[in-house]
């Protein structure tokens, strides 16, 4: 009999490789069968986009995610578009958790997929949520970031993504956490034991021995170190930095998906917007860099966060210039560089390329070894079982 896990997750068409599809890969070598549930909007992209340029670009991304409605991407691994009314009201949210409910229901008959022996696997979102109370094999809720913590001022969405994060955490059989912060506020938000599930690394992945792309060779040949970032970039990210390093002699490279409104940065002779990278093809990319940034607004998303590309940059040997988010302290405080303002990472950026040595790039790189997605699975197989 074939075994399946339905997941619900980021945007599978994100080039970004994120800790939920790390796991599902996992599930992949263990013989499952996978169907990838993309999100469904949990509110409208007005409410935390700085300016309608950010806000159109989120619209955008969508639409064109939502065309490809189904895709099989190869035997054993199915993606799915739901189709939902972008309407956010509790009339409307009614409407689209049966519209959900009946969407799995036909997918999951066309497949063969039998949910009393399926594993639910939650993250991200409340997508899944309207299946909760079918009858799987084992639920879970991974808690990547806490959703009740969305970066808003609207009070009133916050009250309502908390009643449903407290629906979510009470109707799953486990739940991970991926820092302690969000590992203790889910336990108060669900007064439920929360396991703590860190992020991990693709080890092979971001050691192997690759040649520098040649887009990045024609950076490196400005002559200027290189402050480098991947990752989808959205108004949450400090663009301050990205500026003060390129007005102070470093060439600014940024990989990735860009969400928010960059027009500022767009004509600066140091900065380069490189677009979103393919994973296979980014440690040939990110090798260029000399230094790496972890650089965001501070709110509380930020500091409950444990950024999966702290370790992918670790895992290359480079020096990691980050704002103070504690999990990435509280791990890895004596080998990575903290900075409170854009001028602290200026100055931490000089101090980090002048301090470098191999032992230190051995030190970043063994650290990172410790925690391998195979590790992590193992310590997912002893909990759910």
């Amino acid at each position: 009999m074939k075994k399946w896990i339905i997941c619900s997750g980021p945007d599978w068409f994100r080039p970004s490789v994120t800790s939920t599809r790390q796991i599902i890969f996992q599930f992949r070598k263990m013989d499952y069968n996978v169907l990838w549930v993309n999100p469904v909007a949990f509110k409208s992209p007005s409410v935390n986009s700085d300016n309608k340029k950010s806000m159109q670009k989120k619209i955008i991304n969508k639409l064109k995610t939502h065309l490809k409605l189904f895709k099989k991407v190869e035997n054993g691994l199915y993606v799915f578009i739901p189709v939902y009314i972008p309407l956010f009201s509790p009339g409307w949210d009614k409407f689209n958790a049966g519209l959900m409910k009946f969407q799995i229901g036909i997918v999951s008959m066309l497949l063969g997929i039998k949910l009393k022996e399926t594993i639910l696997w939650i993250s991200g979102s409340f997508t899944l949520s309207p299946v909760l109370a079918k009858n799987f094999k084992t639920k879970v809720y991974q808690a990547a970031d806490l959703i009740s913590d969305f970066r808003t001022n609207n009070q009133a969405l916050l009250a309502d993504l908390k009643a449903k994060e407290i629906y979510l955490s009470n109707n799953v059989n486990h739940l991970f956490a991926s820092s302690p912060n969000i590992q203790k506020k889910l336990r108060d938000l669900s007064g439920r034991e929360v396991h703590l599930l860190t992020h991990g690394v693709d080890f092979d992945h971001f050691t192997k021995d690759v040649d520098i792309n040649p887009r990045m060779l024609s950076l490196k040949a400005k002559g200027l170190p290189i402050a480098g970032y991947f990752g989808t970039l959205s108004d949450a990210n400090d663009k301050a930095v990205f500026k003060v390093l390129a007005d102070n002699g470093y060439t600014v490279a940024i990989i990735g998906k860009v969400l928010g409104d960059y027009s500022s940065l767009e004509n600066h002779q140091n900065i380069h917007f490189i677009g979103p990278v393919e994973f296979k093809d980014l440690p040939s990319y990110a090798k260029a860099f000399d230094v790496c940034l972890l650089n965001w607004i501070m709110a509380d998303w930020i500091k409950n966060s444990f950024p999966v590309k702290t370790l992918e940059y670790l895992a290359m040997g480079k020096p990691v210039i980050s704002c103070r988010i504690p999990v990435v302290e509280q791990m890895f405080g004596n080998l990575i560089y903290f900075a409170d303002t854009p001028d602290d990472f200026l100055q931490q950026a000089g101090l980090s390329l002048k301090e470098n040595s191999l032992a230190l790039e051995e030190a970043r790189i063994n650290a990172a070894s410790k925690h391998t997605w195979d590790s992590k699975f193992e310590l997912i197989t002893r909990i759910i079982g």
